[in-house]
């Protein structure tokens, strides 16, 4: 990533030409992000737009035509960006690359951006991006005394297959992720982009901080509508004594506190089978409150079972994590509100 101040002949400082219609020019700044704009990668992009914006330049520029994935953290963090840019008076141009443009295509924000360049528009034939292969030992993203939460590694994603042939997780998540890699596998392209670079989704492993200790499950956000704040839940912990610990009702606040900060939910949705009191009792714990009833939806055991809907609204959802204590998980800095 890296940011520079263009000169009064409208080329960059390093002296390269621009290579697009409308190039930066004088008083004007660019930030060009070369690596994948994830979770990983959105922390720092958004401190260094925030150190760009704070100089008040005439336009600043985003320039994303090298990045080849993202996922829907690092969407949230561009959909952001705009706002903070506007807030700040600052008029901003984002030049997308071609697997920009069909990420955020496929995340319903293309007409809340203002996107300009060659790779602003469609493109025939354009590959679906695949991204490249998460690191090692990633950190966590967020943690507690007990677990954290992170994206899995790349020989993590062989995990899913295990979970996806469980018939008891089978039988009272119903994951259509889980079903995608039973069928794909593990580290079918389809499958490991959907894990790691989605751009309407955010798949984190629950691991115990015991470094010995491997995934207890994972939390998932699917469905994620950036313009309109929303998203569904799915929580999926699969081994017994965990379970028993309640690590999934704190694992899906702290996922939901993360969410708020970072994506900028404000509605959260969750479906639960009728059978599932486990679950109905979790989600209850959580705060989300029973909306509807989706009449029997389910086939299971030779009966047709409802499906229940729930939902958590923000001011749901700020009073459960003031319970939790849990701090400002954003980009934006601590002054930012959660």
């Amino acid at each position: 990533m890296c940011a520079k101040r263009i000169d009064d002949t409208g080329s960059a400082g390093s002296g390269r030409p621009p290579r697009h219609d409308g190039a930066p020019g004088a008083g004007e700044v660019e930030l060009r992000l070369h690596e994948p704009l994830t979770c990983r990668t959105a922390p720092a992009f958004c401190r260094a737009v925030e150190e760009r914006v704070r100089v008040a330049p005439r336009r600043l520029w985003i320039n994303l035509e090298e990045v080849k994935a993202s996922d829907v953290v690092g969407l949230a963090a561009l959909f952001q960006t705009v706002r903070r840019a506007e807030a700040a008076r600052v008029p901003l141009s984002i030049l997308p690359s071609a697997a920009v443009y069909r990420a955020l295509l496929n995340a319903g924000i293309l007409d809340d951006l203002p996107l300009e360049g060659p790779g602003s528009g469609p493109a025939l034939s354009i590959p679906e991006p695949h991204g490249e292969r998460p690191e090692a030992h990633p950190s966590f993203l967020v943690e507690t005394a007990r677990f954290g939460l992170r994206p899995p590694s790349w020989d993590e994603i062989g995990i899913f297959e295990r979970w996806a042939n469980d018939p008891l997780l089978e039988q009272m998540v119903g994951s259509q992720l889980l079903y995608r890699c039973r069928h794909l596998g593990p580290y079918h392209p389809d499958f490991t982009a959907q894990v790691l670079h989605d751009p309407t989704a955010l798949t984190l492993l629950v691991l115990p901080l015991d470094a010995a200790a491997g995934p207890v499950g994972f939390v998932r956000l699917y469905n994620v509508h950036l313009a309109e704040a929303f998203a569904f839940l799915e929580t999926a912990v699969v081994q017994a004594r965990p379970l028993r610990a309640g690590w999934g009702i704190e694992a899906s606040r702290l996922l939901l506190a993360y969410a708020m900060d970072a994506i900028g939910v404000r509605r959260v949705e969750a479906k639960v089978y009728a059978y599932n009191v486990l679950s109905v009792n979790a989600l209850k714990r959580n705060g989300f409150q029973q909306e509807g009833v989706l009449r029997e939806a389910r086939t299971y055991d030779g009966q047709r079972w409802d499906v229940l809907v729930f939902a958590m609204l923000e001011h749901e959802m700020r009073e459960q994590r003031a319970r939790d204590g849990f701090p400002y998980l954003g980009f934006w800095g601590p002054d930012a509100d959660p």
